[in-house]
């Protein structure tokens, strides 16, 4: 008790540099220490336990003026894991921002596709303990970790936001087996469009929670493309990606909140792909003052056979204080390959969070 009231009482504010009239800078730390026990992970077949850093990261974001602003944040992920101590350090985000209009930005650098909603998430912000990951299948090679380098336009009208990205993609390229991607080095767009039903959500990172007193429900569709961008033992391919999205978070009582996402998608990276197929993931929790217990589950149908996925995920999250410092469960239950005859994994995990 004397704990929690310790760490309850941490101050929400972040570093905070006054540079100037307009001229802002934040600094800013975020920290994922993780507990995983999985079920057959030692070398003799039992449970093996992992602590290690999912997340270590810096974040340096502000304004220059009014109109103009940035974020810059790296990463060290999965830091011990597995007893690997060497994982590689890079840039996560690095972007330039120009409203020019009312409420519409006009973006460089290394962007964050925007095509759903759970891919323009923030790992601050979420519900569960981590990403929907397994069914989020851009082409391998593209970018790094969901970000490309390019330009996008994003902004709001009316209930409407909307993205829109010109990036890299695959590069043009012959490979050594003759085959030949991307001929004309075309790049890849992606688009995303939202319709606000009720509140708005005007975060460049979107959120799985928001801890609201106001409702908010939105539905979104986005697209990725690029042209001759996948090569398989059948042929060259076009990299397709659809996907649709409802969101909806509900303040119910005092200080009681329900949340509910689903994402669906659909790859189509050739018919002989293993990355092509179509998946969802349905997430809900209710929150009753800091606890919070949650349930999300995924399912992935491969195009090859032998490449399908199911998870189920009960968890439970203690809020102590919001999205700066937190403690997500989870038991993950899964079926990877043909899930009629595939065995089943078990993994547990704790992770606190600390974000200032």
């Amino acid at each position: 008790m004397v704990l929690t009231a310790l760490l309850t009482a941490l101050p929400a504010a972040a570093g905070k540099i006054q540079l100037g009239e307009d001229a802002v800078l934040n600094v800013d730390v975020l920290l994922h220490p993780q507990m995983q026990l999985v079920k057959g992970g030692a070398p003799t077949g039992g449970v093996s336990t992992d602590f290690f850093l999912r997340r270590v990261r810096l974040l340096l974001f502000g304004s220059i003026t009014k109109r103009l602003s940035f974020f810059i944040d790296t990463d060290q992920p999965n830091l011990g894991k597995n007893g690997d101590w060497n994982p590689a350090f890079y840039i996560q985000d690095a972007t330039i921002a120009y409203e020019v209009a009312d409420k519409m930005w006009v973006e460089a650098g290394f962007i964050l596709a925007p095509l759903s909603h759970q891919a323009l998430q923030g790992a601050i912000a979420l519900q569960t303990v981590d990403y929907h990951s397994d069914i989020i299948r851009y082409p391998l090679g593209v970018g790094k970790v969901w970000r490309d380098m390019g330009v996008q336009v994003r902004g709001f009208a009316g209930p409407w936001t909307y993205r829109a990205a010109i990036l890299n993609g695959v590069e043009g390229a012959k490979l050594e087996n003759g085959q030949i991607v991307n001929p004309d080095d075309l790049p890849r767009v992606v688009g995303h469009a939202r319709y606000n039903v009720l509140g708005h959500e005007y975060d460049q990172f979107l959120r799985g929670i928001y801890f609201t007193e106001e409702p908010m429900l939105s539905f979104g569709v986005g697209g990725d493309y690029q042209y001759s961008a996948i090569a398989t033992a059948s042929g060259v391919h076009d990299a397709v990606a659809m996907a649709a999205d409802v969101f909806l978070d509900i303040p119910v009582g005092a200080n009681q909140e329900f949340v509910f996402q689903s994402n669906v998608f659909s790859w189509q990276q050739g018919f002989d792909n293993p990355r092509s197929g179509t998946g969802f993931f349905v997430e809900m929790g209710y929150r009753i003052g800091i606890v919070q217990p949650i349930i999300s589950g995924e399912y992935f149908n491969g195009r090859v056979d032998a490449q399908d996925l199911l998870t189920l995920r009960p968890g439970f999250n203690i809020w102590f204080q919001k999205h700066t410092f937190n403690l997500k469960t989870e038991v993950a239950v899964s079926r990877v390959g043909d899930i009629a005859h595939a065995s089943t994994g078990i993994t547990g995990t704790a992770q606190l969070q600390l974000f200032y």
